[in-house]
């Protein structure tokens, strides 16, 4: 099989309590490389992506660890790479005590960067890292003129970056295009509350997307965290001698972690096995099974320089 992801990484530095400043590399690496570790082993991995000139050497050199990733995706562009900033006080257990910065993202990639990929790819996976990885004329491209699986993890699209480097959560004008335009959607579940302008229940939105008619969706994700994730997809049902299609949740706890480290890449990773899965069996209940207790491995490795512990 053939994979697509198209992402944007980014760098982390992270100021914590004591002074020390530590860095780190993230973003779309973590769905890259746990997609290239729980691969089979003649799956290949094409990462489409816009990487700054100050980190391309450094990202190349981490990539080329994974004989199954083909780098010739990757586009050496001159604005940085996008930078993350966060930084922790004593009482860090407190979602105030991180306050958190960005740094602008790198350019869109456009769908002439991908379209040479398509021919021999099976399936796709769009993580909008930074919310404007590709635009959604590129997503309906795609949807158009690629057959295979597609799973899109929303992300970011919900976020805007202020002048002063802050994120906050936006609504999104054309929300119902990018949910329709794949075969799978996930989100979590701030990003979905934040999602429509209306303030549109998750019954109601996935409801909006599933009975669409002009894209067929298979089915929407709202990750939870420690509180699981609910799948959502249409059922066929009978009643009263009637049949009729309905919408059918699939709600799974999280996995128990004893060993909890850090939950930074979860939903990443939760979506970069869900593709890997999902694309073999076309199972979804059982693929919403695989990427969450995935996603809960990855909770007790830290960093993507450990993520060759998911095999």
């Amino acid at each position: 099989m053939n994979y697509i992801i198209i992402g944007e990484p980014c760098v982390d530095v992270i100021h914590k309590v004591n002074g020390e400043v530590l860095k780190s590399y993230g973003g779309i690496l973590y769905s890259v490389i746990s997609m290239a570790v729980l691969a089979k082993e003649n799956d290949h991995i094409t990462p489409v992506m816009n990487v700054g000139e100050d980190e391309y050497e450094n990202i190349m050199e981490i990539l080329g660890l994974y004989p199954n990733i083909n780098t010739h995706g990757l586009n050496k562009v001159k604005h940085p790479t996008r930078k993350v900033f966060l930084h922790y006080n004593l009482y860090n257990n407190d979602k105030s005590a991180r306050v958190e910065t960005s740094s602008e993202p790198t350019y869109t990639v456009a769908y002439n960067q991908i379209e040479n990929f398509l021919s021999g790819a099976d399936a796709i996976l769009v993580n909008m890292i930074s919310g404007i990885d590709i635009s959604i004329e590129t997503l309906k491209n795609l949807r158009k003129n690629f057959s295979g699986f597609i799973h899109i993890d929303i992300h970011n699209i919900v976020m805007h970056t202020k002048p002063d480097g802050t994120r906050v959560h936006t609504n999104v004008e054309n929300w119902y295009e990018w949910c329709t335009n794949s075969d799978t959607v996930q989100m979590n579940e701030f990003e979905i509350a934040t999602l429509t302008k209306e303030k549109l229940s998750e019954y109601k939105i996935a409801e909006e997307v599933l009975f669409n008619k002009r894209n067929p969706v298979v089915g929407m994700i709202v990750t939870r965290g420690v509180n699981g994730v609910t799948g959502i997809t249409k059922k066929e049902k009978s009643f009263g001698g009637e049949t009729f299609y309905d919408l059918d949740h699939i709600q799974l706890a999280a996995v128990e972690n004893p060993h909890f480290i850090d939950s930074t890449g979860c939903g990443d990773v939760f979506a970069s096995s869900f593709t890997l899965d999902y694309s073999v069996t076309s199972d979804f209940k059982k693929s919403l099974n695989y990427a969450n207790r995935i996603a809960s491995i990855n909770a007790s490795i830290g960093g993507i320089n450990k993520l060759y512990k998911l095999k």
